[in-house]
């Protein structure tokens, strides 16, 4: 009877020792990852959490690897919430990523296009986003600039709709100079003289550089005020800086495609 037991005991043991084998082999778990718009998500890394194996999604947002059941993947994009699930016995796997909520800190671009935080700057500056010069436009981007920003005065010449405009950062600095900033673009300072210019004698206004410049091309308009904004571009700064930076290039899914117009009435 003992060795009956025994044996039996030692079957037993062999059987859950097989049992736990079989649970622990690696088995196929696949899925799909989408955004809470329902919108499959590519390149979503999949990992097996505290290891470095996994893999990521394909164009269509599936995804398929070899796991053992105790373990837990991990599911991460930028810009969306770390997911962990616990695989299981499952073998079937969709998620839903949550797109991250943190606010970030306000970002500027000050000179040669570096990205500061706004906090850590000790001079006044004021960011404008570029979907602002789109709506009620004007011919001339300085004017568009009239009531945004404090401190800067924009003045409109009174030779119709083309012509030039004067702007002036926290009043006069000279009673005989150029008043007017610097204008950066990408980095690169912008010669904003004017196109002719009516005098004693005659002559017309035919903008200035500004002039020259697409709203829709526009990404946000920075304005730098003070003496410490001149040590970022030296002496040609000395009357502020209005630095504007226009739009990259980004993939987007579809065609997209933007109409927009404007005319001016004038009675002479």
């Amino acid at each position: 009877m003992k060795k009956f037991y025994k044996k039996l005991s030692i079957t037993a043991g062999m059987l859950l020792m097989l049992t736990s084998m079989v649970l622990a082999q690696d088995r196929n778990v696949s899925g799909t990852v989408s955004d809470g718009k329902g919108n499959a998500m590519p390149g979503v890394n999949v990992v097996i959490k505290g290891t470095s194996n996994g893999t990521t999604t394909d164009g269509s947002g599936k995804y398929v690897m070899s796991v053992a059941s105790d373990v837990t993947l991990m599911f991460s994009f930028i810009g969306f919430v770390t997911q962990q699930v616990a695989v299981g016995n499952r073998t079937s796997l969709d998620i839903t990523l949550e797109e991250d909520a943190t606010q970030l800190s306000e970002v500027v671009v000050t000179a040669l296009g570096i990205q500061r935080d706004k906090k850590a700057l000790q001079y006044s500056v004021t960011s404008i986003a570029g979907e602002n010069f789109t709506q009620a436009r004007e011919n001339n981007l300085g004017n568009s600039l009239a009531g945004r920003v404090a401190g800067v005065n924009v003045t409109k010449v009174s030779s119709g709709p083309a012509g030039s405009s004067r702007v002036v950062i926290r009043g006069a600095k000279s009673l005989g100079g150029n008043n007017q900033p610097l204008y950066v673009i990408d980095g690169i300072p912008m010669d904003n003289s004017n196109f002719g210019q009516a005098g004693v004698w005659g002559g017309s206004d035919e903008g200035d550089g500004l002039s020259s410049i697409n709203p829709d091309d526009i990404e946000s308009i920075t304005v730098l005020k003070g003496g410490n904004a001149a040590a970022l571009y030296g002496s040609r700064a000395a009357n502020g800086v209005i630095n504007v930076v226009t739009k990259k290039g980004s993939a987007s899914k579809g065609l997209g495609i933007e109409f927009n117009s404007n005319y001016v009435l004038e009675t002479v």
